[in-house]
């Protein structure tokens, strides 16, 4: 058996398994939060959670540091300022990679693309060099999630009714989702080794990866291309001041209009699950109505006889 039907398997016993769970969640049957205990699934659970205590504490610590002490915004630059005078082609690269790690380890700051911008001249040529590191940091991330910790996350989230809200609506349309979450205010490892649990081919996660990529760096890096006092941003550390008022708006307003749509979808999908279960259930009655008429004909052909 080769690795694509392994993996389409997989990807159809989950799914089957999440429907049921979703279904019966929305029935008002057992809970997903009382279902009966499974050791391999606590113990998952338990691990995870302190993976994630452990790496908010340190992600937390970074971006505090990074916006509330100038020294260290200083170090940052400094590092970055040093590859960038071992000439443009090396430097870019240098960067490019400082990025790439960034975005793997879920530490992408705005910062990091407004100093690209800086650092780099000519624009095009810093968004480029953002734009690919960033989008092989997040292809990457995608398929370590789907060959090597996909089976472990998925023990330990399967329960989760949420998990199981955002994997069907990424298998119902996951281009759209995709799309969505690359526009979400959300931490970038679950736009990168979260979306490897979900049914979704590699060629649905890269386009919107790369438009997603491209736009939120292309914006940054032209804030940082075009900026007139960078000691002022390492005094404050404050991006913010960067952005104008009517931008701040669109993108509320953005955020809000992907929310409705994520709950509408979310209804659609439940609505869906409804649909296909009357089709089994038909289907099934069906079958029955089948059989019983066989057998009527067969014991009227053995009385004719």
């Amino acid at each position: 058996m080769n690795e694509q039907t392994i993996s389409q398997r997989f990807y159809e016993d989950q799914s089957r398994e999440l429907r049921e769970k979703y279904q019966k969640a929305k029935d008002g049957g057992t809970t997903l939060g009382n279902s009966q205990n499974n050791p391999k699934r606590d113990k998952a659970q338990r691990i995870l959670l302190l993976i994630m205590i452990l790496y908010s504490i340190i992600l937390i610590t970074f971006v505090l540091l990074l916006y509330w002490v100038r020294d260290f915004r200083y170090f940052c630059y400094g590092i970055l300022n040093d590859f960038s005078e071992q000439g443009q082609i090396i430097g870019a690269v240098y960067i490019g990679m400082i990025g790439l790690w960034f975005v793997l380890t879920g530490f992408n700051v705005v910062l990091y693309d407004i100093l690209a911008g800086y650092l780099i001249q000519p624009f095009w040529f810093a968004l480029l060099t953002v734009s690919i590191a960033k989008f092989l940091a997040k292809y990457f991330g995608f398929l370590i999630g789907r060959y090597f910790v996909r089976n472990y996350i998925y023990m330990a989230m399967n329960e989760n009714i949420y998990f199981i809200t955002c994997y069907l609506a990424t298998e119902r349309k996951p281009v759209k989702v995709m799309y969505l979450i690359q526009f979400l205010a959300i931490p970038t490892i679950f736009k990168t080794y979260a979306c490897g649990l979900f049914r979704i081919t590699h060629w649905e996660f890269i386009h919107p990866t790369i438009f997603g990529t491209v736009v939120w760096a292309g914006f940054w890096v032209y804030m940082g291309s075009n900026l007139e006092s960078l000691s002022d941003l390492l005094q404050s550390g404050d991006t913010s001041n960067y952005v104008p008022f009517w931008l701040k708006l669109g993108m509320f307003i953005t955020i809000i209009l992907i929310i409705y749509y994520f709950i509408k979808l979310t209804q659609s999908i439940y609505q869906e699950i409804q649909n296909d279960a009357s089709l089994a259930e038909l289907s099934h009655i069906l079958e029955k109505e089948e059989e019983e008429e066989d057998k009527l004909i067969h014991q009227q052909l053995e009385s004719d006889l």
